[in-house]
């Protein structure tokens, strides 16, 4: 495994590449760093698109529709993290480049930037070594594609060995804002 650098961040609007572990305790802060982000990217000519769950992605929603234009909103895509990670049956990553077509149905500028928000959340223990190399995929997938990739995992859900292995697999750590 290649050495990597730990950098460690507490307000996304700084970094423009990387790929990066967050693990959150507290649902406004979480919802709070995705507006940020979002907002960040915007500023940067990037679109986002964000991996989120059912009962968390509404909540975004509704905050970013209360911030950002309609054509803001426009650059923000959504898409389901269950059907995300198990579009092939079981836990895996899909490569968000190939998606960008479709995801944009044709309104997608090649030349613009993107960046990415995945809210990773698994079935159970039994899938933790899967995800462990979908992320060692998606460290490749970040560096080859140049982005900013953020990978969200609710702390209640990750034990201690588990987190030390998938900070281990990301260069940038982010901590909640106090």
């Amino acid at each position: 495994m290649k050495q990597i650098e730990v950098q460690e961040v507490t307000n996304l609007r700084s970094l423009s590449k990387g790929h990066v572990a967050y693990f959150f305790t507290d649902q406004e802060k979480y919802v709070s760093n995705v507006v940020d982000y979002v907002i960040a990217g915007l500023r940067q000519d990037e679109c986002t698109i964000i991996v989120e769950s059912d009962r968390m992605a509404p909540i975004i929603v509704l905050k970013l529709a209360q911030l950002l234009t309609a054509p803001e909103l426009d650059q923000v895509r959504f898409l389901n993290n269950f059907e995300f990670y198990y579009a092939h049956g079981d836990f895996r990553i899909n490569s968000i480049p190939d998606l960008l077509p479709t995801l944009f149905k044709g309104e997608f500028d090649p030349d613009m930037g993107y960046r990415t928000w995945a809210h990773i959340e698994w079935r159970d223990e039994s899938e933790v070594s899967k995800l462990l190399h979908s992320e060692q995929q998606a460290d490749f997938i970040v560096e080859q594609e140049n982005l900013l990739s953020v990978c969200a995992y609710d702390s209640r859900l990750v034990s201690g060995d588990f987190r030390q292995r998938l900070l281990a697999s990301h260069p940038i750590h982010l901590h909640d804002k106090d």
